[in-house]
């Protein structure tokens, strides 16, 4: 039998797998019929010019997969019948999958048509970004890490591999959040209202799943958190916008409106503004909830890294029954492929949050999760939180130079205390559209503010960009100020 085979030797291919493809072919394409006897593996290498182990590894792959049989003492043959294929096995490399398809024109749900928006932009791979909000990942102690996540592997507990017994989370990291959220955050819990998530973003979609309806009212800090707003409005809520000053979020504006179901708030660190909620606010803000009936979602997303005082106590603490959902996440505080996070719950709505997390995901990698709490129960976060503190502290204090040094009194800074980021206002001619598009093309991806309803509170003459450091280097934040300088000011 002539297997037409052509040998590229400039393909990464290896020899075996240009066989292999080409005999899958004419199997799939009829040119070898069912019952066809093949050659021998050493006539076939003969006659190609590659090697027996070659065509026998070619072979032995084909039998595996269902292809061909080997029968004792009469040799290899196209079996008859095939294993089941994608309907696209036998589509052509090189050919448009669109075209095959034809048009297709999806009937999407009003939650898909919210989310049929594309996010992407390409950004140039020498791009300093300042608008990811992520921590200095080089800096985190893999080495340690890698211990316990070695000594959980190499251990006896299999269940580590398989699908979590309690859909809640790790007990055993539960049980450590508890006590690390009551020393560091004055969270007042027991580990039984801890659900483990995939992070607060998780939290917060949760949270707009269960207790938002269509056209339900929700509040939101503005400016605020665009991420927590498209969620909430791909649920079909209204969002309800409530200023912000340099006390936090207005209660007093809050109040005037009717039917609020929900209000998200960042009262550590108010997001972008930086701006901690007064306790007066605090106060009147849980009284406002209990009144309406309405819940409180408060997102503590960085409040680790404070530079000035200690950090400020959690909303959830102040009253531990009260309509509070907490949410935090490992994301900034070790590194963001983590993908866990965490939320305090209410007792009456515990029940709704872990079936919705069921339904989600299913449950959270058990494995890290278990690795994450010897982490905790070691003291390393401890540790690394301090060590960050000051490696951040010294990024925000060199940023806040180089801006004043090329802006001077043209640059006011703000939300500097605590956090991984600051705000930015400059004196400038420039729309913020204008801006953003010299400081791209400068190379230096910014983020601009997000204001819920889309009403912008800045006065003419000025735009403000959020500046997230923590990830860069102190010779990447010098390349920053001049790059900005010649956007902002050529």
């Amino acid at each position: 039998m002539d297997i037409p085979l052509e040998f590229d030797p400039k393909s990464e291919q290896p020899l075996y797998r240009q066989l292999y493809d080409s005999v899958r072919a004419g199997i799939l394409d009829g040119r070898f019929n069912a019952g066809l006897r093949l050659p021998a593996s050493r006539a076939l290498a003969r006659s190609v010019g590659v090697s027996r182990i070659t065509v026998t590894e070619c072979y032995e792959r084909l039998i595996a997969e269902g292809y061909l049989e080997a029968r004792r003492g009469s040799g290899t043959f196209v079996r008859a019948r095939l294993p089941e294929l994608s309907p696209f096995a036998l589509r052509k490399p090189d050919a448009p999958l669109d075209r095959e398809l034809g048009d297709l024109s999806p009937r999407l749900s009003r939650y898909g048509t919210a989310v049929n928006v594309s996010l992407h932009r390409p950004t140039p791979p020498d791009t300093l970004r300042l608008d990811r909000h992520g921590p200095d990942v080089s800096q985190f102690p893999r080495t340690v890490w890698a211990k316990l996540l070695a000594r959980r592997l190499q251990g006896s507990d299999r269940s580590l591999l398989n699908y979590a017994q309690d859909f809640r989370g790790s007990p055993n990291l539960r049980n450590q959040l508890a006590l690390y959220l009551a020393q560091a955050r004055a969270v007042i819990c027991d580990p039984d209202q801890i659900l483990i998530v995939s992070g607060s973003q998780q939290a917060i979609y949760l949270a707009a799943r269960i207790l938002l309806n269509e056209g339900d009212q929700v509040a939101m800090e503005s400016p605020g958190y665009y991420f927590a707003g498209w969620t909430f409005s791909s649920q079909g809520a209204t969002i309800v916008p409530i200023p912000v000053d340099k006390y936090g979020i207005k209660v007093a504006e809050l109040t005037k409106q009717k039917d609020v179901r929900m209000v998200y708030v960042t009262p550590s660190h108010q997001f972008p503004t930086g701006a901690s909620l007064t306790l007066s606010r605090r106060k009147a803000l849980l009284a406002w909830a209990r009144k309406n009936n309405a819940f409180i979602l408060e997102d503590d997303y960085d409040s680790e890294f404070r530079y000035r005082e200690r950090p400020l106590p959690a909303l959830q603490g102040i009253t531990p029954d009260g309509p509070v959902i907490y949410t935090g996440s490992f994301s900034k505080m070790l590194f963001p492929s983590l993908r866990l996070g965490y939320i305090v719950l209410p007792k009456p709505l515990f029940t709704a949050f872990r079936t919705a997390k069921l339904l989600n995901d299913m449950h959270s990698s058990l494995f890290h999760e278990q690795v994450l709490a010897d982490f905790l129960a070691g003291g390393h976060l401890e540790s690394h939180l301090r060590r960050m503190r000051t490696i951040y502290d010294r990024r925000r204090t060199l940023l806040i130079r180089i801006l004043r040094d090329h802006f001077g009194k043209k640059v006011s800074i703000s939300g500097d205390e605590a956090g991984m980021y600051l705000l930015a206002r400059f004196q400038s001619s420039l729309s913020e559209e204008q801006a953003w598009d010299r400081a791209y093309k400068a190379g230096l991806r910014l983020e601009r503010l997000y204001w819920p309803g889309g009403v912008s509170e800045e006065k003419q003459g000025y735009i403000r960009f959020v500046f997230a450091y923590a990830a860069l280097s102190e010779k990447e934040l010098q390349l920053v100020g001049r790059r900005l300088a010649v956007a902002f000011l050529s």
